[in-house]
């Protein structure tokens, strides 16, 4: 019996490789090696039709670590794979992906993803410039349109549009080092947590670097400030999260 080429296979239902872009399914295919564990080494084994089915295959000595991952990922929140299998769910969404399928070398469903829902029948949106600050997580495209991934202080994963090389090599120079604040402009929607720059709908113009300074000690400083209003506070970091909503 021959085996099989793959591994793993993400198959994006009713969802057929022509109407996806090359770029998008870049992304499909970054999260899904993350997901796998990129030190499993998985390797691109091609593109299935009738849907979109990714394959990928893991030497057999890493076959038994990717499945645990994978496993893990589907059921415990804060595990290695998660956050990627929570990336591939919502651009999903993003994608008006409703479901897909992860399948082994069996064509057995290990798990399936659904997409969560989208509350935007009617979006809210405006056009502006604004600011962003983050941590670089990524910069994603060889053409003169690349995408800069921004985590943002709520854990959001942003997406914005970088059309200068120069400008994206000096982004990738701070790569995960510690955050930067992004002048942009383009179209923001409104969400639970204030406005935000719409998914590769707005255009990195510059950054600038910010001090690595932990809000403790900043409201430290405040506070050593006679007549300040903060220094009466038991815990000003708390107080402060609070008023900006953050956990």
């Amino acid at each position: 019996m021959t085996r099989a080429r793959w591994t793993y296979m993400l198959r994006l239902l009713r969802r057929d490789p022509d109407r996806i872009r090359m770029d998008r399914l870049a992304d499909y295919m970054r999260e899904f090696a993350k997901l796998l564990g990129t030190e499993n080494q998985p390797m691109f084994r091609g593109i299935r039709s009738a849907s979109t089915g990714i394959q990928a295959a893991i030497p057999p000595a890493h076959q038994r670590a990717a499945y645990i991952r994978l496993r893990t990922a589907r059921s415990t929140p804060d595990s290695k794979g998660a956050p990627a299998l929570r990336a591939i769910e919502t651009m999903m969404a993003e994608d008006r992906i409703k479901r897909a399928e992860m399948l082994d070398a069996k064509r057995t469903i290990v798990f399936l993803l659904d997409a969560p829902a989208v509350n935007d029948p009617v979006k809210a949106q405006i056009q502006q410039a604004g600011t962003v600050d983050g941590t670089i997580t990524g910069i994603v495209g060889a053409d003169d349109t690349m995408h800069l991934h921004l985590r943002d202080y709520l854990g959001r994963d942003l997406r914005l549009v970088v059309r200068n090389e120069d400008l994206a090599r000096q982004l990738l120079s701070h790569f995960r080092l510690g955050v930067v604040r992004v002048f942009i402009h383009g179209t923001w929607i409104r969400t639970e947590h204030g406005w935000i720059p719409e998914t590769s709908k707005c255009t990195v113009d510059r950054f600038e670097a910010l001090e690595d300074t932990s809000p403790l000690e900043i409201f430290n400083a405040i506070c050593a400030i006679p007549g300040n209003g903060w220094k009466d506070l038991p815990d000003a970091d708390a107080a402060w999260r609070e008023l900006r909503g953050i956990q």
